[in-house]
């Protein structure tokens, strides 16, 4: 291969996954409404928060708690499923903590998505309901039951002649939770009541870097559309899709039947975030189903939950791909038990189909090198008629029986696997399995750095050896394909360890092919 094509084509690279690493591939914000209520009421449209003084109903996310001091012992429940353990609590009715069975922290215990908060801390509760005045905090639990495919959890709060009964259906075989919101007047002449329900965008504060966003339904009904930390102060009408996420797992309103959610919107609270649903004015009795998403963000898990989620995952045009690349890993992994290996398997057997193709490439490019200064006389001997130079080019490589167009011969391996490296990189960045995934000895989480650079120096020379067994071109080529691999060095050096265990595997494979090409051509 041309080596200033290699430069352009590694480079170009390096400098993708440069700008995805330290920028996090964030999508660009969705362009919002800047008035209040917009006149056409759409389903999922956003618009500017209106303020008291404004027609439209300002958003609220104080909470008048009626219960001002503790008068109650807490007392919670817990219940486990083969996906997660969680713990609900009579302080609000809430869910106190969620833990998740399969997939483990830096201490070993289940990772955490929801925490243990104080009475203090109580407006920060896991799916807390809050009227607009004298919000009850203290529940009595009145029911717990299991059957074939739910466990189900019920507490109750009496208030100004209102019962809100909470109802929690946790599915057993996936990450759905269902909530049954019930409000019946328990006297005549109740005043009316407008509900809000908050829940805690997931947030993981041993994950270096993680970072809360939110997310909504399009209005097309279809997409999920990101929420950027600019636009947080925005507003959305009938939401069907409402949530937070961070790197790994998602909170998420996925269904609503009854059509108990009028708006959604977000209250931060340092490091994180809190979405927010508005009921309706209730005046009578009503019951409302909703259906949420808790669990992580994994294909098959977001699928069960609900399709329009696999969009967070953000794999991009080639999505289909990624998926594709993860279940194969996935399968290898099943067979080796260990996500270093997989990577490894991986590499190589997507690496081995286009050795041959590489081979062949590479032997065309050494063959055309050793014409290069005939031929740079031959185009500048007839550099004013370029008909006249490409015949004499086209005769001379004819004469020879080489190609005119090697370059590009040895580009085609590179280019084929240009898309399977850019997918590789997305799903090995953002891929929950690999989270405190061992390989061996001191690398014991593949997501994140190599903590002594051993890899990524590794990665650098095994580059650095395949550029010298390359076909040579002349002294300026050669200095800057000795600076490449320091430079993409740099750029992989805090990488996550999987990622740079795909590319130094890469590169010794690369490595592999030019001893076997001289094995075959050996004279």
């Amino acid at each position: 291969m041309d080596k200033k094509i290699l430069f352009v084509l590694s480079m170009s690279v390096a400098t993708f996954f440069a700008f995805n690493y330290f920028n996090k591939n964030q999508q660009a914000p969705q362009q919002y409404s800047t008035g209040n209520v917009p006149s056409e009421i759409r389903p999922g449209q956003a618009y500017s928060v209106p303020t008291a003084q404004d027609l439209a109903r300002p958003v609220s996310t104080e909470i008048d708690f009626i219960d001002k001091k503790i008068t109650q012992k807490e007392v919670t429940k817990e219940i486990e499923t083969d996906l997660y353990k969680i713990s609900f609590s009579n302080y609000g009715g809430i869910i106190s903590t969620v833990d998740f069975k399969k997939h483990k922290g830096k201490d070993g215990a289940p990772l955490r998505t929801i925490y243990q908060r104080s009475f203090y801390e109580r407006e920060e509760g896991a799916f807390l309901v809050a009227l607009e005045a004298q919000t009850p905090y203290f529940y009595n639990l009145v029911d717990s039951k299991e059957n074939e495919k739910n466990i189900e959890v019920t507490y109750q709060a009496e208030v100004n002649g209102w019962l809100i009964r909470k109802s929690y259906a946790l599915q057993k075989d996936s990450y759905k939770i269902d909530l049954n919101l019930e409000f019946e007047p328990r006297k005549k002449d109740v005043t009316s009541i407008r509900p809000r329900l908050f829940y805690p965008a997931p947030f993981m504060g041993e994950v270096a870097g993680d970072v809360v966003s939110g997310f909504t339904i399009g209005v097309d009904g279809k997409s999920v559309n990101k929420v950027a930390p600019s636009d947080l102060n925005q507003a959305w009408i009938l939401p069907a899709i409402f949530g937070g996420e961070d790197k790994y797992f998602v909170h998420g309103l996925v269904a609503d039947k009854q059509g108990f959610v009028q708006r959604g919107f977000f209250k931060k609270t340092g490091n994180g975030i809190f979405p927010v649903l508005e009921g309706p004015e209730i005046n009578q009795k009503n019951n409302y189903q909703l259906s949420f998403y808790v669990g992580p963000k994994l294909v098959d898990d977001l699928m069960m939950g609900d399709e329009r989620l696999e969009d967070l995952l953000e794999f991009g045009w080639f999505s289909w791909f990624c998926k594709l690349l993860l279940k194969l890993l996935a399968y290898i992994y099943s067979l080796v038990g260990n996500f270093g290996v997989a990577i490894i398997l991986l590499t190589i057997l997507l690496k081995l189909p286009f050795v041959p193709l590489t081979i062949i490439g590479s032997k065309k490019q050494e063959e055309y090198q050793k014409y290069q200064p005939t031929l740079a006389k031959i185009r500048a001997k007839y550099k004013n008629d370029m008909q006249k130079m490409q015949q004499e080019v086209a005769l001379f490589c004819k004469d020879h029986n080489i190609s005119q167009f090697p370059p590009l011969i040895g580009c085609l391996p590179m280019l084929i696997q240009l898309p399977i490296l850019l997918a590789l990189y997305r799903i090995l960045y953002s891929y929950l399995d690999l989270y405190q995934a061992p390989f061996f000895g001191w690398l014991t989480d593949l997501s994140s750095k190599d903590p002594y650079y051993v890899l990524p120096i590794l990665m650098g020379l095994a580059m650095l050896w395949s550029q010298r067994l390359m076909p040579t071109g002349d002294d300026k080529q050669k200095v800057i394909m000795m600076f490449m691999p320091l430079f993409v060095t740099a750029i992989f050096i805090n990488a996550p360890a999987g990622l740079v265990l795909y590319w130094l595997t890469n590169n010794l494979l690369t490595v592999g092919e030019a001893y076997l090409k001289k094995a075959i051509f050996r004279k």
